[in-house]
């Protein structure tokens, strides 16, 4: 459906470096980034750049090389978007039904998109939320082969969240391959699929189907993968357990009792506590976090996270492949769950 070749482009410092990606008919692929590199990502995508090199084609068809037809069956929905601002919700949608001749019903996408009971309020007093709503709305009135979100998932709530992925889901199912971008590897994780850090350097595989690819990840390289998600035997672990982990704050050496620690993160290779809704760099590598909580009831629960588990107030499932954990914190954090790590936190749980 979608393939990009050796893509490459520099522009004021941003960096698209030799880019090889393959989205194929009812695929999602979800690539971290920045939201520079993203924006001139897109552009690339949709021919508004030009590439140094490269190609991109869509459904064999060059975008590069082709017309503005090339791209009737791609939707796009930024993050930041001009509306009509005084037009209504309804009237919006209308408009784009007419314009893009479409054939699909707009009061059922309103209906899907939770945007039916607000359809006469006029856009300017919409939320960012209903915003981001109304452009994926525009979007489904196409008839998409290929859909480009740019940060599905920033700033809404567990029910958006539900609306957004249902309806990805539902585009997956009927073949439209999908291309999303955030800023936020744990957004990424929480839509399924396969999931990219896209910087300077290139593209690197995180998972693939809510599964960690412990190969090629460059968080991973300075540890074991065959010590990475294997729970430790029971004579291994020490009797006594260290009842402090070190955080830094500037020149500062902060000591915090494993119990105030909500969730551990690790991004490249660097471990953050999560405390309170604040955050702390920690000095010990995630593998090292990992045994030193073990006895406190912290569990592995992605390659990336290890999560306090008398902190988890309901394990949600998005899709067949794709889980998190919802917290009881501050911040109602939402932790990844690995398809692979489901069972065994059953089993912790005492869940059937």
């Amino acid at each position: 459906m979608l393939e990009i070749k050796n893509l490459f482009k520099e522009k004021e410092k941003l960096l698209v470096n030799h880019i090889n990606l393959s989205v194929s008919a009812g695929k999602l692929v979800s690539l971290e980034c920045g939201v520079d590199v993203s924006h001139l990502l897109i552009d690339l995508l949709i021919g508004k750049e030009l590439p140094a090199k490269g190609s991109i084609h869509l459904d064999g068809h060059s975008i590069v090389q082709g017309t503005r037809d090339e791209l009737k069956n791609v939707g796009v929905v930024l993050a930041n978007e001009g509306f009509y601002e005084r037009l209504t919700v309804e009237g919006y949608l209308k408009f784009f039904h007419e314009i893009f001749n479409s054939k699909t019903n707009y009061r059922e996408i309103m209906m899907k998109l939770a945007l039916l009971d607000i359809g006469s309020t006029k856009i300017a007093a919409l939320t960012a939320p209903q915003r981001k709503r109304l452009s994926f709305a525009r979007e489904r009135l196409k008839d998409l082969k290929l859909l480009i979100f740019q940060e599905p998932l920033f700033n809404i709530d567990k029910d958006v969240t539900r609306v957004i992925i249902d309806n990805i889901e539902e585009l997956r199912a009927q073949g439209v391959a999908v291309l999303t971008t955030s800023a936020s590897v744990k957004d990424c994780i929480l839509l399924g699929g396969e999931v990219y850090t896209l910087d300077e350097y290139g593209i690197t595989a995180i998972s693939h189907d809510g599964e960690p690819d412990l190969s090629t990840d460059k968080s991973s390289q300075k540890e074991s993968p065959e010590e990475d998600l294997a729970p430790a035997s029971a004579e291994d672990k020490p009797i006594l357990k260290v009842e402090k982990i070190p955080a830094k704050i500037e020149e500062r050496m902060i000591l915090f009792n494993p119990m105030e620690i909500d969730f551990v993160e690790s991004d490249q290779g660097v471990s953050t506590l999560n405390v309170r809704g604040e955050k702390f760099t920690c000095t010990l590598s995630l593998n090292e976090l990992e045994e030193r909580l073990d006895s406190f009831g912290f569990f592995r629960s992605h390659r990336s996270y290890i999560v306090n588990l008398q902190r988890v107030r309901e394990i949600v499932t998005w899709t067949r492949n794709s889980y998190s954990l919802v917290l009881d914190d501050k911040p109602k954090s939402s932790i990844p769950l690995s398809k692979g790590r489901l069972d065994e936190l059953k089993q912790i749980l005492i869940l059937k």
